[in-house]
């Protein structure tokens, strides 16, 4: 009698290693979305405090606009306001419902982390809800709509339009600069000219820097009249001659002294 014995290597099933045997499948589960925010006003308010879910689900996640550039230069997603005050939002976390972005509630504002759920539950003045600026176009830059970032602008703007001033310092259209030819700064051609020839010249080029940038903040600064600011043009060719010349000279110190001394607007 021939006895068979099993030569199946332990912990490898009949039929081979490759013989199929049963296995689970581990459970895959894809978590589901953010639901949508509660809004306790909505009545009141008239219209969604959130935009819709597509609009929100393109926000930038919290710090994904980290260091990029200058703050002038982020780009904010919503606006909310009340009265004097207003939230611009920068980024956002669906899961706590938290942004971050620009905060000013009417004395100076400053960036920080924002609950926009504490937002939508509150009450401005009179009782009115915190509204959505529907008009407000996502993407839009800080300096292009918070003021301390437009006047930021604003002022590299009019520092760029000084330089290129001084680097050619032709008159104005309309200025007297442009349409007089008789040179009369001093008594008259009777009078000897109490400047050297080269020293008129730079005179003169200032003058005219002078006059465009008293043209360029006419009504701006209190330059009510022409003559005001053909005043004003003198003195800051002056002042540029007493310096030797030095055309490093701040303008805006210029125009302070000028102040000082006319205080046009006052």
């Amino acid at each position: 009698m021939t006895e068979n014995i099993a030569r199946q290597p332990q912990g490898i099933p009949a039929g081979g290693q490759f013989a199929a045997t049963a296995h689970a499948e581990p459970d895959v589960a894809l978590a589901p979305p953010a639901p949508r925010p509660v809004e306790t006003l909505r009545k009141l308010r008239g219209h969604d405090f959130y935009p819709p879910a597509e609009e929100m689900a393109a926000w930038p996640a919290l710090y994904a606009t980290d260091g990029e550039g200058p703050l002038g230069d982020k780009p904010l997603q919503a606006h909310y306001f009340q009265g004097g005050m207003d939230w611009y939002i920068a980024e956002y976390d669906p899961k706590a419902n938290e942004a971050f972005g620009y905060v000013d509630l009417g004395h100076g504002g400053e960036w920080g982390y924002i609950d926009l759920a504490e937002v939508e539950s509150v009450r401005g003045q009179s009782g009115l809800p915190i509204e959505r600026d529907l008009d407000f176009k996502p993407g839009t830059l800080a300096k292009e709509c918070i003021r301390k970032y437009k006047d930021e602008a604003t002022a590299a703007e009019t520092e760029a339009a000084l330089a290129a001033l001084l680097r050619d310092p032709s008159p104005v259209e309309g200025s007297s600069a442009e349409d007089d030819d008789r040179d009369d700064r001093w008594d008259g051609p009777d009078e000897p000219d109490p400047l050297s020839p080269e020293d008129r010249k730079q005179w003169d080029d200032m003058h005219r820097f002078g006059y465009n940038y008293g043209h360029a903040v006419l009504g701006v600064t209190g330059f009510e009249t022409r003559d005001k600011v053909e005043e004003f043009a003198g003195f800051v060719a002056n002042a540029y001659m007493e310096s030797g010349w030095n055309l490093n000279m701040d303008i805006h110190g210029v125009v302070d002294d000028w102040m000082q001394q006319e205080r046009p607007l006052g």
